[in-house]
């Protein structure tokens, strides 16, 4: 919340910057740095180099603490201390910093672009460091914080003594700012065991996050619960992969055997924040938090919210939707530490286990044969009537390179997973094929129809249970142990199964026939448009050959392409045709558009990285900014060959890309090129501003390939739907070729068409305030 003294400080730290920018040392300093990258002169490379913010905050935090200064934070900040320029700042506007030192602390913290230290051991814990004070119910005593997000984490507690490792010098600061003494710990490279400078029993409490690691984790987890007192805490933060592989099994089967697990919250990137106690516990509460956000930043937990579900949670209306609740630990699973699991699971049903086996039997690529058939990703579908796939269509293994396959014998379903969707496919036909180890064969067991199988599998209530159940991103989306035990469905008598499958196929067509009505509604629509813009260029295109024509009699049928249109008009005739060529050029792709023959060429592997760089450098003249979230030195191809480790044969080749998109590189380029267009022509309108940006990033999710374009430019009005840029003739922007808009509706259209999906999200109170999620499907690595 914005207060008197925040306003107060966001200007003076803003007079602080504006003058020191201004002044004659900091203009010589950049100029002659800019004129020479090997010009070196310590005192004016230092202060090109030091952050101005930096500068205040390591003055200020000198005044506050005077003799009592911790020396790592005067080490830390000796530059930037040594280039602060006195006198810009009365002695009394910093002695107002000095006062409001805690509120200061903040403003910089949330705004000063500072240096971090990083800490390979443990991860920063940003997302729920505002949970910390009221999980530990503002208990006071001795703190340990192997990683700090610059001290947040310990904001309203009492009286703490604490110690931190990672983030150090910014906790020490904040800690002056709460009254609360801190010591530094030293991880050291060559310690035989984690946390081995830290005796038994040393803490009352232990804030941590371990969520990257994956060999090490027990170790990590056993060093962090060795530190703590009988009765004492542990926050930690895990990944999902803890709360349901079979590799983590011995960290839950401790905690639920030792009973010392109060509280288990699900966060909003889907990790997980086990709050342990040293002491027995009878019950434990499960916590699904992962839609309490911050609507400033989805990546951090709204602590007002939290505390608001809390009170609510014994409330009648909570009842059918409860995000809260208590539990005996006789009704815990030591298979997953889940929230989602025990809050919104059936509680009756028939678990899968009962109606498949998951076929196991693993061969290699050197056991195959050059007439075995492989079913990869891109034979599944989300859609039932779509998932059906003959053995014969499918494809050869690559046998120049090692891949592991389950040896399966059909009938069979075949299931790929992610955390937002499934997709199958599934055969009839008594034959052998391959499956990819990345996918699930399922077997039907007796009495249970291959089709009826693959109809269950698509039931709402069984897709959800799925997609909560899936760990890990990408290809190494997994779902959890013994998910077969976990998953309930309703079995139907052999008698019905049959009209099961019968009502999901007319249920199919039903869709699609209502999706094909109203594509069909909405290319009337853009038809009209269509017509009414080239009849706009049809004009345009007249009225110039008709001003030609007339020039062409007054100049008694001899035309030069120096003449002038009109004595009033500098056009000349050379214009003039110029103009006409490129009208026709746009007629000619109207018509295109407007008789649907644009041949967007065949579907092909795209490298996503490429790709978008190669977008971006051929269209980086148009007045803004490009951006894409990887560094130059990561890669999504493999730098050199690799092996696989057991038995030494060759798994990818050098310079073979990881992920692909499987679509028409044309399409996608005409897609890329109107979304950049529709946001320079509606979004960057502000001709004052030097600083729009269309900014791109991908990730996969073990179906689809996600590629999200956002730009920071004006707003959606508030009154319109952002589902509304995709229907059709929503838009009839230009792009910058000249070519006609193909419009949102048709950007759907396209990507439909080829197997993939387009979202709009609005997000007007950020810094990017319109996101397109282009969804397209992977290709398979088999």
């Amino acid at each position: 919340m914005r207060t008197q003294q925040y306003s107060k400080i966001e200007a003076l730290v803003a007079k602080y910057k504006t003058l020191a920018s201004d002044t004659d040392m900091v203009k010589e300093a950049e100029k002659r740095i800019d004129s020479d990258p090997n010009f070196f002169a310590p005192d004016l490379n230092d202060l090109a180099r030091v952050n101005f913010g930096e500068q205040l905050l390591g003055r200020v935090y000198s005044l506050k603490a005077g003799n009592s200064a911790n020396s790592e934070v005067l080490k830390h900040y000796s530059l930037s201390t040594s280039c602060y320029i006195k006198g810009l700042l009365t002695d009394v506007e910093e002695q107002y910093l000095v006062d409001q030192f805690d509120e200061f602390v903040d403003y910089a913290f949330d705004h000063f672009n500072l240096s971090i230290d990083l800490s390979w051991t443990f991860d920063s814990i940003s997302e729920w460091s505002s949970l910390s004070s009221y999980l530990l119910e503002n208990k006071s005593g001795k703190v340990f914080v192997p990683n700090s997000n610059k001290g947040r984490e310990f904001v309203g507690l009492n009286n703490c003594e604490l110690t931190v490792g990672a983030e150090f010098t910014d906790a020490a600061i904040r800690s002056l700012a709460c009254g609360f003494s801190v010591d530094k710990y030293e991880f050291l490279n060559d310690d035989t065991q984690l946390l081995s400078g830290l005796d038994d029993g040393q803490f009352d409490a232990v804030i941590a996050s371990i969520c990257n690691q994956n060999d090490e984790i027990q170790d990590s987890f056993n060093a962090l619960f060795r530190v703590v007192k009988d009765g004492g805490d542990l926050l930690l933060c895990v990944a999902k992969e803890v709360a349901l592989s079979k590799g983590t099994a011995e960290i839950r089967n401790q905690i639920i055997q030792s009973r010392t697990l109060q509280e288990v919250i699900q966060l909003p990137s889907g990790n997980i924040l086990l709050h342990i106690v040293k002491k027995p516990h009878d019950t434990i509460v499960m916590c699904d938090a992962s839609a309490l956000t911050l609507r400033s930043n989805d990546k951090v937990i709204d602590i007002d919210a939290f505390i608001k579900e809390v009170e609510m949670a014994n409330q009648p209306e909570r009842d059918d939707n409860p995000i809260m609740r208590r539990y005996s630990y006789e009704k815990v699973n030591e298979h997953v530490l889940l929230p989602q699991y025990y809050l919104s699971f059936p509680e009756s049903g028939t678990p899968m286990e009962a109606l498949v086996s998951i076929a196991k039997e693993m061969i290699l690529t050197d056991e195959c044969h050059t007439d075995d058939k492989v079913v990869t990703v891109n034979h599944l579908s989300n859609v039932f009537t779509k998932g059906a796939f003959k053995v014969a269509d499918l494809a050869s293994p690559k046998l120049d390179r090692l891949r592991r396959y389950y040896k399966v014998s059909g009938p069979a379903v075949i299931m790929a997973v992610s955390d937002q969707n499934i997709a199958i496919g599934y055969t009839t036909e008594d034959k052998s094929f391959l499956v990819p180890r990345n996918l699930y064969a399922l077997l039907p067991k007796e009495g249970i129809g291959v089709r009826y199988l693959a109809c269950m599998l698509f039931d709402e209530s069984v897709r959800s249970q799925l997609t909560k159940l899936v760990y890990g991103k990408g290809m190494s989306a997994r779902l959890a142990y013994h998910w077969t035990d976990l998953i309930l469905a309703e079995e139907h008598p052999a008698t019905e199964q049959q009209k099961l499958v019968q009502d999901a196929i007319l249920r199919d067509y039903a869709e699609q026939e209502d999706y094909v009505a109203l594509q069909e509604k909405g290319f009337k629509h853009a038809i009209r448009l269509r017509k009414h813009a080239l009849s706009q260029n049809i004009s345009s295109f007249d009225s110039m050959f008709r001003t030609l024509e007339h020039c062409m009699k007054e100049h008694k049928g001899c035309l030069n392409s120096s003449d002038q249109l009109s004595p009033v008009s500098p056009m000349t005739v050379a214009d003039a045709m110029s103009i006409l060529h490129s009208d026709l050029e746009v007629i000619c792709e109207r018509v295109a558009h407007l008789t649907d023959e644009q041949d967007w060429g065949a579907c092909e592997a795209i490298e996503p990285q490429q790709f978008i760089e190669n977008f971006e450098a051929q269209h980086n003249n148009l007045g803004f900014r490009f951006d894409h979230l990887w560094e130059d030195f990561e890669t999504n191809c493999f730098a050199k060959d690799v092996f696989d480790k057991q038995t030494g044969k060759l798994l990818f080749h050098e310079g073979e890309s990881m992920n692909t998109a499987w679509f028409p590189k044309k399409a996608l380029l005409q897609v890329f090129e109107n979304i950049v267009s529709n946001a320079r022509e509606h979004g960057f309108t502000d001709k004052s501003r030097q600083d729009y940006v269309v900014q791109s990033s991908w990730t996969t999710d073990g179906l689809n390939m996600l590629i999200k374009i956002s730009n920071n430019g004006t707003p959606l009005p508030a009154d319109v739907n952002a589902g509304l840029v995709l229907e059709y003739g929503y838009t009839t922007a230009l792009n910058q070729r000249g070519h006609g808009g193909i419009g949102g509706g048709e950007i759907s259209e396209i990507m439909h068409k080829f197997g993939g999906d387009v979202t709009v999200i609005s997000t007007p109170e950020n810094k990017f305030t319109v996101t397109y999620v282009l969804t397209l499907p992977l290709t398979s690595l088999y």
